[in-house]
């Protein structure tokens, strides 16, 4: 059997409110800088530190994609925040996998009552073709929204036939 690979990197929407969030704490940071400057808010160093802290640390949330990269029966799911950072989320086996389908398909009617931890890898972009996959991560069964492209679909199917309905 020949090496399928294939991957596929999915840009995460940003909330709405993202900007307005971020001007505001910066205008905080600022704020806080400011009066610890003047020398008599000297104990405002420690809120400046923490606010600008913070704001960096979700401004890298906030810009985020998935790579998904598909190789031997493997599915590994990492987390890019700010196109700088990279973090792995999952590592999913096909052999593990009960199936692959897309979201709302009458085939996962029969996973829809099993108690399971959901984990979405998407876009949250309403226009986009989600899948769901149902397999088991860390001995326990989980649910996972992704959205795979079509060559990785293909790959995937290949893999398992069974288990991945297109």
């Amino acid at each position: 059997m020949s090496d399928l690979y294939s991957e596929w990197i999915v840009k995460r929407k940003k909330p709405s409110w993202a900007f307005a969030a971020k001007v505001a704490l910066i205008c905080l940071t600022v704020i806080c800088g400011l009066l610890t400057m003047t020398g008599i808010f000297w104990f405002m160093l420690i809120p400046t530190v923490a606010l600008g802290y913070l704001t960096y640390r979700l401004s890298l949330n906030w810009d985020m994609e998935y790579e998904y990269t598909f190789v031997k029966g493997e599915l590994d799911i990492d987390k890019i925040m700010a196109k700088s950072k990279r973090k792995r989320c999952a590592v999913l086996n096909m052999d593990q996998t009960e199936i692959v389908a897309p979201e709302g398909a009458h085939q996962l009617d029969n996973f829809k009552n099993t108690p399971c931890k959901t984990m979405d890898f998407s876009s949250h972009i309403p226009e986009n073709k989600k899948y769901v996959m149902y397999t088991s991560y860390h001995n326990e069964m989980v649910k996972i929204i992704f959205e795979p492209s079509e060559r990785m679909l293909d790959d995937m199917w290949n893999t398992a036939p069974r288990k991945v309905v297109k």
